[in-house]
């Protein structure tokens, strides 16, 4: 018998960070597609997979869905900015009733930039009460590192 490989969803969302590269188009389009990366395009492809939603944290916007529509705009996330975005981050998380992130995002020992991100997503989930699990990327978690995430009590295979 073949297994469904989908998670139960407890209010688990997978999230990333956003990039540099943006579809320049006016008015506007999802997020998802709104940000031209390779990562985000995986993680995206992941998310669906294994049953999860998708949330990206914009450097301007905060927490957003990824189908979320968002104007072009250029922003990078700075240390200034994680008080703002930690509020806003943590707001998305209560209402959206979530226990848990699984974050993936570029290595900060590679990347400096991404530690603002990295930093206001530990706060949101510290405030908002809920557990945060961090992939460094590379290398990509596969389906089953993301099912393991939070344990088999918290996240489980369908069967």
């Amino acid at each position: 018998m073949e297994k469904n490989h989908k998670i139960d969803r407890r209010n688990i969302v997978l999230a990333t960070i956003c990039c540099r590269e943006k579809d320049r188009a006016e008015g506007l389009i999802p997020a998802v597609r709104r940000y031209r990366s390779r990562r985000i395009g995986r993680i995206a492809e992941l998310a669906g997979e294994i049953g999860l939603e998708l949330a990206i944290l914009s450097g301007l916007y905060g927490l957003i869905d990824a189908e979320e529509p968002i104007p072009y705009y250029d922003r990078l996330m700075e240390e200034g900015d994680i008080a703002r975005v930690t509020v806003v981050n943590r707001e998305y998380l209560r209402r959206r009733k979530i226990d848990g992130v699984i974050f993936c995002l570029p290595d900060p020992a590679i990347d400096p930039h991404v530690k603002p991100y990295l930093k206001s997503m530990e706060a949101s989930a510290a405030a908002a009460g809920c557990g945060l699990k961090v992939f460094l990327l590379p290398p990509y978690p596969g389906p089953e590192e993301v099912r393991s995430a939070f344990g088999r009590e918290e996240l489980s295979a369908n069967g």
